[in-house]
């Protein structure tokens, strides 16, 4: 199954109540589909729905996560929120949000927020529709399991206390893929929430520095394995633990990788039971680093989740 050129956007405004605020209308260019034999029963627009229904599913277990006032400039003065992106999961009982280690950094709970999901469906029709807006919430949060050397982090829920909210959870370790590899290119989706789509709707000033807070726009980018690098890599990069892949955003929004960190890397199931298709996607990996001048993505592998998880819990 593959897909080309998606794009996802949600238009940030400010809430009646002046704090930090989502909206949830999007805009989908037209997708296309790579050009390939496709045996199958279905409408000629069968591609397009099954990439819907995809972006449907995993749109319910992707968050934004908040870092309040984390992004510190002490030669501006300026103090601002750090925003980066999460996975809703669960493994063995516990509830939890996957992301990378360095998006919370040494962040107290306390001051974690989270960027949820606001309708059942997303506007597929364009920006003309009504939005609706959401605030950023925080969440119960038990403890926080950190893997520095991985760059891996799991904040683990409170279950009894996750009653209302717009947000589910992906089952692991069912929803782990095994290997490296996929059936076809363009196979693979990102979801995140990038520095350069995160503007800020309020600023005010302590003493002689301004505290800034920020909106931002997650976005659904498609993503190819790419082969061995051409020129060393930093340190960081293990090719034992790690998939790149390239960065290719649509060139209209001239949109850098930050913020990306500690999103999800998702594919469809290769196999499925029963006849009927369904969205079923798979956790690839998961994104920690950006090397600009490749402009490639480092993408720790579904092993090494695994692996964090069992030693976590």
């Amino acid at each position: 199954m593959a897909w080309q050129e998606p794009e996802r956007r949600f238009l940030a405004r400010r809430s009646s109540n002046g704090g930090a605020a989502f909206v949830a209308t999007c805009r989908i260019s037209r997708m296309r589909r790579i050009r390939r034999r496709i045996v199958s029963e279905h409408p000629k627009g069968e591609m397009d729905v099954k990439f819907k229904a995809f972006v449907e599913r995993i749109t319910w277990y992707s968050l934004g996560i908040v870092a309040i006032d984390a992004d510190v400039s002490y030669e501006q003065r300026l103090r601002a929120d750090a925003v980066g992106s999460g996975t809703a999961c669960t493994w063995k009982g516990h509830s939890l949000i996957l992301t990378a280690e360095h998006v919370i950094g040494d962040t107290q709970p306390d001051r974690l927020a989270f960027l949820l999901r606001v309708d059942d469906a997303l506007n597929w029709e364009g920006i003309d529709k009504p939005a609706k807006v959401v605030q950023r919430v925080p969440l119960p949060i038990k403890t926080i399991v950190r893997d520095k050397k991985n760059d891996l982090a799991a904040i683990v829920l409170r279950s009894d206390l996750l009653t209302n909210l717009r947000m589910q959870f992906c089952e692991l370790p069912k929803q782990l893929k095994r290997g490296r590899t996929v059936r076809s290119k363009g196979s693979l989706i990102l979801h995140g929430f990038p520095k350069d789509q995160q503007y800020a709707i309020s600023e005010r000033r302590i003493s002689n520095s301004s505290i800034r807070q920020l909106v931002a726009q997650p976005i659904i980018l498609p993503v190819t394995i790419a082969g061995p690098p051409s020129t060393p890599l930093s340190s960081h990069y293990d090719p034992d633990r790690d998939v790149l892949v390239h960065y290719e955003p649509p060139r209209d929004l001239n949109m850098k990788p930050h913020g990306f960190s500690g999103a999800v890397v998702w594919c469809q199931r290769s196999r499925q039971s029963g006849r009927i298709w369904t969205p079923s996607p798979m956790m690839f990996g998961l994104q920690t680093r950006a090397y600009l001048t490749s402009k490639l993505l480092q993408i720790v592998d579904a092993l090494t989740i695994r692996n964090f998880l069992k030693e976590s819990f």
